[in-house]
């Protein structure tokens, strides 16, 4: 009876045991992963926005944005081979500036949401418009040739957000608590600097393989 009692009284037990892992090891998941999963949903929703506005976009905006995005591609067809490569690093560089910059500031950590954001309006808005004006052709000319190039650099983008947002928290903990049982900031600067390099070199490597596959595979589509 004594054998039967215990269990009865312990199996109540298990699922509360069961509860308390999960949501332990939820907990953990996103003390590690959540601040990945939150700029990358801001590139997606800027990516679904920029294939909704795709539509309703005019030419004066898209010749304006030409320089950060691909929305005229005639005018990138007629460019020299290390043109292609320039115009791609250049663009992606200017965003990497913004959020290394962001990096360094207190304030760094809000404003840095806005640059996987503005990028994921881009590619989504490229991406539409050489739907919207070439068809399947588009999309095929999309995958092949800028597809490469756009996902290694959104995944720069993405990590070096990352690694801004946690030191802009480092460097604002030690300006608005007086230093308090923080600690110093440099060993962190000294960190951001190199894994910004690192993404620096893969922005370049990105912008390498647009002007390879610029250069070799446009001529099927256009």
């Amino acid at each position: 009876m004594r054998g039967i009692v215990f269990t009865l009284t312990k199996r109540p037990r298990t699922p509360k045991n069961r509860r308390c892992y999960s949501f332990s090891a939820l907990s953990a998941f996103m003390r590690r992963y959540g601040t990945a999963l939150v700029f990358t949903f801001m590139y997606a929703c800027g990516l679904l926005m920029g294939s909704l506005s795709a539509r309703n976009a005019d030419d004066s905006l898209l010749d304006g944005l030409n320089f950060l995005f691909t929305t005229n591609l005639s005018a990138r067809m007629g460019q020299p081979v290390f043109s292609t490569f320039a115009t791609s690093f250049g663009s992606n560089f200017l965003f990497l500036l913004y959020v290394f910059l962001c990096g360094l500031a207190p304030w760094g950590m809000v404003a840095v949401y806005a640059a996987p954001a503005f990028k994921g309006f881009g590619v989504g808005l490229s991406a539409g418009y050489l739907f919207i004006t070439y068809g399947f052709r588009g999309v095929g000319f999309y995958l092949l040739v800028i597809l490469t190039g756009t996902f290694l650099f959104s995944f720069a983008l993405v990590i070096e957000c990352i690694q801004a947002h946690y030191l802009s928290c480092k460097i604002a903990r030690t300006v608005f608590t007086n230093g308090e049982g923080v600690q110093p900031v440099s060993a962190f600067v000294h960190s951001f600097l190199l894994r910004s390099l690192y993404m620096l070199m893969l922005t370049a490597v990105a912008s390498l393989a647009d002007m390879l596959l610029w250069t070799g595979f446009s001529g099927l589509f256009f």
